[in-house]
């Protein structure tokens, strides 16, 4: 740690004194210097990059599979709105989104009215192959969205664009055309269906493999409907969008039903707020989605990378165009985003060092919110549910022995947390400085969790600013 970084570090634990530049930099330092991963896995690097681990992704049944027939859950992000919000169309955004909050796959919103493609075609197309091209070259998936209400109105321009897209990429698995993103009010037998069927058949003649995501009326909530009359192609899944303080238990009663009629879905957007985008940000609701989404081993996308001030925007208003975010330039939606797909890559492409095998899903840390804090935050986790097949002796419901504790940046430990056998399951823990003697600072807090089935270790940071 160089000799800047510690008088930084000592300013702001015995004085709380601290220039907000400066603090940037440390946080970035500290990102590079100091190893806060989960301390029982193997690098992801281990395992190459999503595309070359996954490749061609197919439908069976009701569930996207991937080269070997295994299910797979893609967890990623949505960009904005391509006309709106083009800065984060760029390389290193989409680097720095697979790198430090370890999108699997990115979606790349192409705006089609309100002074989108039909009014700029080359320069909103030429936003989405900067995307595409990011994408292939550092291994993850992309999803080509036709980010438009009434693309039924635009058929053929749309025809015209996905050829195009086709003949350029459509020989890489990375590739997931999303034909139209979100149908109003409108018929899916007489209005979405045809339009889809003559997408379909466009890039079918060009494409035969790669994944297509269409688009169910009722802004991509009538799933149900579609799966009464699915199209006949092949590798078609159905968009199901929400909002968690919107839509909640009906809409998950839907996406049941369809996916019981054997049709396949991604949500390919949705939002930890009402649907408006603003307002309410539902906690509670986001996790009964996100439980819902991994039991069915659904793939997302969050909306969405922008940094306009609305609650399910990712990034507070200035954050830079090319990533290198630190947790101040997030919002409580961006924070609560990027821990799940941390969280989710984490545990599908590490290794537990003792056996080799793949973490259990339900394995999580979160990051604390609020963060920065003063003088009180909130902890929570997931701790796994075992599964029935495991040896005699690990049977489901078995506690765990779990504790959470609170160090400083040189490793001691300043305050307990959690340290007590809990069922398994979600748990949520106040903590309130009036417990502690802690000053402005930097720390870290560890969750360990173990049990005769399985041993998870995860740290992360937090800030204390009085």
């Amino acid at each position: 740690m160089n000799k800047k970084i510690r008088v930084m570090i000592i300013l702001i634990i015995l004085f709380g004194i601290f220039d907000i530049t400066d603090f940037k930099e440390l946080m970035a330092q500290l990102n590079k210097q100091t190893d806060i991963s989960k301390s029982i896995y193997y690098s992801p690097a281990d395992s190459g990059n999503i595309v070359e681990r996954f490749g061609q992704l197919q439908i069976d049944g009701n569930k996207i599979v991937d080269k070997n027939g295994n299910p797979i859950a893609l967890r990623g992000m949505s960009l904005f709105w391509s006309q709106w919000m083009g800065k984060y169309y760029n390389y290193d955004c989409i680097e720095w989104l697979r790198d430090d909050w370890k999108c699997m796959v990115v979606r790349a919103a192409m705006g089609i009215e309100s002074g989108g493609y039909l009014t700029n075609p080359v320069l909103e197309k030429a936003k989405i192959k900067t995307v595409i091209d990011a994408c292939i070259d550092l291994g993850i998936y992309v999803i080509v969205d036709w980010h438009d209400h009434n693309a039924h109105n635009h058929r053929d321009e749309a025809i015209s664009f996905f050829k195009e897209i086709a003949n350029e990429y459509g020989n890489t698995p990375n590739l997931i055309y999303e034909i139209y993103n979100e149908p109003q009010q409108v018929s899916w037998l007489n209005v979405v269906k045809p339009y889809a069927d003559s997408v379909v058949k466009h890039i079918r003649e060009i494409d035969p493999d790669n994944l297509i995501i269409v688009g169910t009326p009722t802004w991509s909530q009538d799933v149900d409907i579609a799966a009464n009359n699915p199209l006949t192609y092949e590798n078609i899944a159905y968009a199901l969008h929400f909002y968690a303080a919107t839509h909640k238990q009906q809409l998950r009663n839907k996406a049941t039903n369809a996916l019981n009629k054997g049709v396949a879905l991604f949500v390919s957007e949705w939002g930890t707020c009402e649907s408006s985008g603003t307002g309410f940000l539902d906690s509670l609701e986001v996790e009964n989605w996100s439980k819902f989404m991994d039991a069915n081993k659904l793939s997302w996308c969050n909306w969405s990378i922008a940094d306009k001030e609305e609650t399910s925007a990712a990034l507070k208003p200035g954050a830079n165009a090319y990533g290198g975010w630190i947790e101040l330039d997030l919002t409580q939606s961006g924070s609560i985003i990027k821990s799940k797909t941390v969280a989710w890559s984490d545990s599908i492409l590490n290794r537990v060092e003792n056996d080799k095998s793949e973490l259990p899903l339900d394995f999580e840390l979160y990051q604390n919110y609020p963060n920065p804090f003063n003088p009180s935050t909130n902890f929570g986790f997931r701790i796994l549910d075992f599964p029935a097949n495991l040896p005699t002796g690990q049977a489901g419901g078995a506690d765990v022995f779990v504790s959470l504790k609170i160090y400083d940046v040189i490793g001691n430990e300043l305050a307990t947390v959690v340290n007590e056998e809990l069922a398994p399951g979600e748990y949520n823990f106040p903590f309130s400085i009036s417990h502690s003697s802690l000053s402005s600072g930097i720390y870290f807090y560890k969750l360990s969790a173990s049990s005769r089935a399985a041993t998870f270790t995860d740290t992360k940071k937090l800030v204390l600013l009085k």
